[in-house]
């Protein structure tokens, strides 16, 4: 009797596993990349150049522009500029700040206004000045809030980018607007101040300033 037992006890287990043998069922999951080789820059502040003072352009080219330099720091200084024509600051500019998260070295571009020679703004070369109203140098017009055609604008261009913190920036020789920047060592954050060089508007002809908000957009491209 008691090896009958056995037997059907073992019978009785072999049943069981053969009714919980495992299976098997496939589930399809998506994958996706979003490839981005352009980076964010953030607008902290925008440019505000403050009070200057202008009352007419050049009656020629050949008489040059006025200009003031603007540093990425906020002080301002007088290039060589034209004897004749007037731009002066009546305040202390508040320069564009920007950032851009990221953990490794990228490339800051700003409009490339290499065709407007500073050399030029003095009254002595005024063909090359014709590239700035003629769009050719990339400068940033800064337009009467009028819209009147009839006013003349202010020009920014030679932008210059000041470091104030997670790295520094050095500027390509070839053409102007545009910095490498190395990270300084475990920061993921770059922030940095932008300076111009303003101008009044060169022109074949005089015409009058009027006072009001003069205004316009440029633009700053990270890529790395």
């Amino acid at each position: 009797m008691m090896n009958l037992r056995k037997k059907r006890l073992a019978i009785a287990v072999a049943g069981v596993v053969s009714l919980g043998a495992p299976t098997a069922q496939a589930t399809d999951f998506g994958a996706s990349a979003t490839l981005q080789n352009t980076l964010t820059v953030t607008s902290v502040l925008d440019f505000d150049v403050g009070s200057v003072f202008a009352t007419v352009t050049g009656a020629a080219l050949t008489n040059g522009v006025g200009a003031i330099v603007i540093s990425p720091e906020g002080t301002v200084t007088d290039p060589t500029d034209s004897v004749t024509i007037n731009l002066i600051s009546l305040s202390t500019p508040v320069p564009a700040q920007g950032s851009i998260g990221i953990t490794s070295d990228f490339t800051l571009t700003l409009p490339d206004t290499t065709a407007a020679d500073p050399d030029d703004f003095a009254a002595n070369a005024g063909t090359t000045l014709a590239t700035i109203t003629g769009g050719t140098a990339n400068a940033t017009e800064l337009v009467h809030s009028s819209a009147n055609p009839s006013v003349p604008s202010l020009f920014l261009m030679h932008f210059t980018i000041g470091d104030v913190s997670g790295g520094a920036s050095t500027e390509n020789s070839t053409y102007d607007g545009d910095f490498s920047v190395v990270q300084s060592f475990g920061e993921t954050t770059y922030v940095f101040n932008i300076g111009a060089t303003l101008t009044t508007e060169p022109t074949a002809s005089q015409e009058t300033y009027q006072e009001g908000l003069y205004s316009g957009t440029f633009a700053v491209t990270a890529s790395y």
